[in-house]
């Protein structure tokens, strides 16, 4: 079954010329170009359904280069979804073969390999993918592939708890990276295959370890027609973090992390819920404020992690990693504390010698 692709005509013709939201875009913020902000896709695209510019190499590339982090929505006043409208726009540029050679080859990768990284991914959890527990902890192959650190902190940490687990998708995508690139017949499939494997372990909770496949669970999977089981339920693994300390089944001593600022991930706006048991958390157990990098209201720069960024956008994950990493040293920072294993990585990768750690790991290292 083919996915179905929203109308979003409404959306693209009364966002074209607003301006509410522009300065909350990180990519127009590191572009400088109004081409690349929020109006400016929705025009893009409202030019082309009325055939005043056609899809090719320039006006693809600049369509790729929304980074589908949700902030124009999070600060709109009506929150009009125009990031489902733009990724939608992606779905029919795909679909009718105008997609870049980059987003085909991670299409091909996929259907193959059920992950974009291809024959060279090494997948280390596989002996460990073993059914039998009601709570999952979905892995999925980007954390597999960027942070596997933090796979094995997360294992240990649940253990730890006494907590009885399987791991879901450790060599599979998650359904964010082809639904964001408009590969929503790939992404289906996926998602499907994920309720397949839930289902026949009988895992009634689901945890995640990042923000991104949060998201995907609570509304991407709705987007493109599938449903989970009633009776499955998505905790962030930060929530579940929080609630067991709470209940003290874990013990933890501070952390020493005097001075660093905290990274919000990727999609915190689109999940407010986690962002909050992680401020929470860090409250908790370090001494004196913790400063968040770049938040007001529903504000979060993200980095690079975001909108396929990866395998489309080379050049915007090095500058929106640059930039945050220039924010915390602006600001006198000792260092950068994240609990999203993507984001960790890459801005670990970029930090130019400014200590970037994990929660997570942190955390299991007490343990």
């Amino acid at each position: 079954m083919t996915a179905e692709i929203p109308d979003y005509t409404e959306i693209y013709e009364g966002d074209r010329y607003c301006l509410m939201c522009r300065h909350v875009c990180p990519v127009e913020r590191v572009t400088k170009r109004e081409a690349t902000s929020p109006h400016g896709w929705a025009l893009l695209v409202a030019s082309e359904r009325r055939g005043l510019v056609q899809w090719d190499a320039e006006t693809v590339d600049t369509l790729y280069q929304c980074a589908d982090c949700g902030l124009c929505q999070a600060n709109c006043v009506s929150v009009r979804p125009l990031p489902a409208a733009i990724v939608a726009a992606r779905a029919t540029v795909a679909q009718r073969g105008f997609a870049p050679d980059r987003v085909r080859l991670v299409d091909e990768n996929l259907r193959k390999w059920g992950q974009p990284y291809g024959e060279a991914f090494h997948n280390p959890f596989t002996d460990l993918a073993s059914g039998g527990a009601e709570i999952g902890l979905f892995v999925g192959a980007a954390t597999t592939a960027s942070r596997a650190e933090t796979v094995d902190a997360a294992i240990k940490l649940l253990d730890a708890a006494g907590v009885s687990h399987s791991l879901i998708s450790t060599g599979r995508s998650g359904v964010y990276l082809p639904y964001t690139l408009g590969l929503w017949d790939t992404a289906r499939t996926i998602a499907l295959q994920t309720i397949e494997e839930i289902e026949g372990n009988g895992i009634k909770q689901v945890i995640t370890l990042s923000r991104e496949d949060t998201h995907a669970f609570m509304h991407i999977y709705e987007e493109i027609g599938v449903k989970l089981p009633e009776d499955v339920h998505v905790v962030e693994f930060i929530e579940w973090l929080w609630a067991a300390i709470g209940a003290g089944k874990l013990r933890t001593g501070k952390l020493a992390l005097a001075g660093y600022v905290y990274h919000d991930p990727v999609h915190t706006p689109r999940v407010l819920r986690a962002a909050a048991c992680a401020h929470d958390l860090l409250a908790e157990l370090v001494d004196g404020p913790m400063r968040r990098m770049l938040w007001r209201g529903n504000t979060a720069a993200p980095s690079g992690a975001v909108g396929g960024f990866e395998f489309t956008q080379p050049a915007l994950v090095e500058m929106l990693n640059m930039e945050r990493i220039a924010e915390a040293k602006r600001a006198g920072a000792a260092g950068i504390v994240t609990e999203d294993p993507q984001c960790t990585a890459q801005l670990a990768k970029y930090a130019e010698g400014l200590p970037v750690v994990n929660l997570v790991e942190l955390l299991a290292e007490q343990i």
